[in-house]
């Protein structure tokens, strides 16, 4: 059997599972909810649903129901990259134009919890300590770690999932 590229449909089912994120991250936005609630993990359930819909439909249409357990991984890999790039632009927007305040509401966070944990800490070193913290919270940097972040966890689900979507040649010789 001829080996066929899973590249250009790992692409497609990519982009359509980003999207599918960004858009429930928007509807979560306008609908105001906040950002430690429970309902992003459905985010990750839409992840893990796009990458097993992406892995079995590609094993169906373009395999011919084949696939062994390394395409199913790399599937799954390519999937998670190209979702993982959409997502990483997609934050830096979000981040930088759609709701900046996600930055400065994460600044006040860590000011709190330095001052819980640590209340008689002298104002140089507090500012010392936002000004590490303030590096590292713009949006390229905070885009850069998500799509990295995305990365990880979409490899880590693709082992996983690969498990499920492998399938062994099942005719007779």
């Amino acid at each position: 059997m001829e080996q066929k590229s899973t590249f250009s449909p790992a692409m497609q089912f990519g982009l359509l599972t980003g999207l599918a994120m960004v858009v429930f991250t928007l509807i979560l936005f306008l609908a105001g909810v906040d950002m430690h609630s429970y309902w992003n993990l459905f985010g990750y359930i839409l992840y893990v649903g796009g990458l097993y819909w992406g892995m079995t439909s590609i094993r169906e249409k373009q395999l011919e129901g084949v696939m062994s357990y390394g395409k199913a991984f790399g599937t799954g890999f390519l999937i998670t990259l190209f979702a993982s790039v959409l997502l990483g632009i997609f934050a830096f927007f979000y981040l930088k134009y759609i709701n900046p305040s996600v930055l400065a509401n994460k600044l006040t966070e860590v000011q709190n919890k330095i001052l819980t944990a640590n209340p008689d800490i002298s104002d140089a070193d507090l500012q010392k300590a936002l000004d590490m913290v303030k590096m590292f919270s713009t949006p390229i940097v905070s885009s850069i770690s998500g799509f990295i972040g995305y990365v990880i966890s979409g490899t880590i689900f693709s082992l996983i999932i690969a498990i499920f979507a492998k399938r062994g040649d099942r005719t007779l010789a």
